[in-house]
């Protein structure tokens, strides 16, 4: 059956948006909790002062709309993307971090307004239109930065390497050890050997 929209209502559309939906959806919902209006033609003088009440609620919110647009265009967001040695990158940007990001400059904007096609998956600038009104769209601007991170292999062939260069060290220590170990051999060798010819000259 076909509605008309008193407010506005993400999924469907914007205040006086004519749209079909299911009758049970209408007739348990949307109608009873003033969202919408049967577009009939019975009781056409009731229809006709609604609508009049309607198209004027929906010219008082595009004003509302173009300044709010206004306002979040000025905003600054940024966000960042896990990336690993060789470029590879973990997660992704979508209209839920979007959303969230709005929320906390205090910017209340249901996801579903915001246009983007697929989510975001690789650092660069990107441009968003967001819906606000059945007449107008704005759009907001954002950075996407790389964050490098350590992977777990990256982190294993690191730990590998520190092993490598502990075990090397302590091999130079146990050779630095073992030369001075033989001098000192070949140092008492050499006192033993000067003790016995003085004794033989002695003699």
């Amino acid at each position: 059956m076909e509605i008309i929209l008193q407010e506005d209502y993400p999924i469907l559309g914007f205040v006086g948006d004519r749209v079909a939906v299911k009758r049970g959806f209408a007739r348990n919902y949307l109608i009873p909790k003033g969202i919408a209006i049967e577009a009939t033609t019975r009781n056409q003088k009731l229809l006709k002062h609604r609508l009049g009440a309607i198209n004027a609620k929906k010219i008082r919110l595009r004003s509302d709309a173009e300044k709010f647009g206004e306002e979040i265009g000025q905003l600054k967001l940024e966000f960042s993307l896990k990336v690993g040695e060789k470029g590879k990158v973990f997660g992704s940007i979508s209209t839920k971090e979007i959303e969230k990001a709005l929320k906390d400059k205090g910017q209340e904007i249901d996801r579903r307004r915001i246009k983007l096609l697929e989510p975001i998956k690789k650092p660069g600038t990107y441009t968003v239109e967001i819906k606000l009104h059945s007449e107008y769209s704005t759009q907001i601007t954002f950075d996407v930065l790389a964050e490098h991170v350590v992977t777990k292999k990256e982190a294993t062939e690191g730990k590998k390497g520190k092993r490598r260069g502990k075990k090397a060290a302590e091999m130079d220590e146990a050779g630095e050890a073992l030369e001075a170990s033989a001098e000192d051999e070949a140092f008492e060798a050499d006192e033993i050997t000067s003790e016995e010819q003085d004794a033989g000259e002695q003699a």
